[in-house]
């Protein structure tokens, strides 16, 4: 079973997992209030098992400002998602414009149970296929070493005048992933993107498949 974001997010509170402040709305009215509560400058997205790629498939929308832009948003993935079944739209602080996106993701596989993935992550994921894997449990030189394989690495590390990114926020999001793996044991699961800057790691989107 396929679970959206929204039922999700207490799961990522559960293993100490941080993501932005998030309210789920069903109604215009709802949506404007959660805008006030998140506050500006927000992203808005459709909630729905049926759309799991959302950005493919125009589910969200970046950078409002106002709530007149809220207004229009919320009203536009109406209009998009008409007769597809849906919880409402996810109303989220929009994360740091200079973070770099990863996914961390995890598989359970016949063999060797509970895999855990750390990889360039974003909308591109399945384009540059930069991912490393590792059998859970992992203890941190397993982290840190995930995180060097990666042709990305000179990235988190701060390349082309990039502030490097908090390699122990980084680490500590890979072991609580581990951690979550092996306890609610799905056959799927993955962060992304999860945007990681100086000051840490925040996971904006997740899937589960139970």
């Amino acid at each position: 079973m396929s679970e959206d974001s929204a039922a999700n997010f207490p799961i990522l509170s559960k293993y100490g997992i941080r993501f932005p402040a998030t309210l789920l709305a069903n109604s215009k009215e709802s949506a404007l209030f959660a805008c006030s509560k998140v506050g500006f400058p927000l992203a808005m997205k459709v909630s729905s098992p049926k759309v799991l790629h959302k950005s493919d498939m125009g589910g969200v929308i970046l950078g409002i400002k106002s709530a007149q832009e809220a207004e229009k948003a919320y009203n536009l993935l109406m209009e998009r998602y008409k007769g597809v079944p849906m919880g409402g739209v996810l109303v989220q602080r929009m994360a740091s414009k200079s973070a770099v996106e990863l996914i961390i993701g995890g598989k359970k596989d016949a063999q060797f149970g509970q895999l855990i993935m750390l990889g360039t992550g974003g909308i591109f994921v399945e384009v540059f296929r930069d991912v490393t894997f590792r059998v859970c449990p992992i203890s941190k030189s397993d982290a840190l070493e995930m995180i060097s394989e990666l042709r990305s690495s000179p990235i988190l590390n701060g390349a082309r005048g990039r502030k490097p990114v908090d390699k122990d926020a980084l680490v500590s999001t890979l072991l609580k992933v581990s951690k979550l793996l092996e306890r609610e044991n799905p056959s799927e699961f993955d962060i992304n993107p999860l945007m990681c800057d100086e000051k840490g790691c925040t996971a904006v989107d997740m899937r589960i498949l139970r």
